[in-house]
């Protein structure tokens, strides 16, 4: 008897569709979908000068640091944390007021330990 008889199972078919055929496929597809996205945009960009006539293609406010009240300003680029940081560190190290009107003052941090620490409230 033949293999055939001995499994049950009919023999498997051979391959007819070339490679080059799947390929090809996929390539044509891969085309029609840029095509598409093309027309699409294309369509997009003029139904919207259609639908906003004489408008800029961007806000003028693009680009600036700051609209309204919403920040744009990448985190990298900015600065505010260094400057705020500097401005803290000068606070510690100096005298200056606090409430000129109250009599109230700030002193240099180091001075302030030593004054605690030697039992004094500064």
């Amino acid at each position: 008897m033949t293999e055939h008889a001995h499994s049950g199972h009919p023999p498997a078919e051979p391959d007819r569709i070339r490679t080059w055929t799947i390929v090809a496929v996929g390539v044509g597809s891969l085309l029609l979908f840029l095509v598409a996205s093309l027309v699409t945009v294309g369509w997009m960009g003029k139904a919207r000068g259609e639908m906003n006539p004489g408008w800029p293609s961007f806000p003028a406010e693009a680009g600036k640091g700051k609209v309204g009240m919403l920040e744009q300003q990448l985190f990298e680029s900015s600065n505010r944390a260094q400057v705020l940081r500097e401005r803290q560190e000068q606070r510690l190290h100096s005298y200056g007021w606090v409430d000129k009107e109250k009599g109230t003052v700030h002193i240099p941090i180091e001075r302030a330990v030593d004054l605690t620490l030697g039992g004094e409230r500064p």
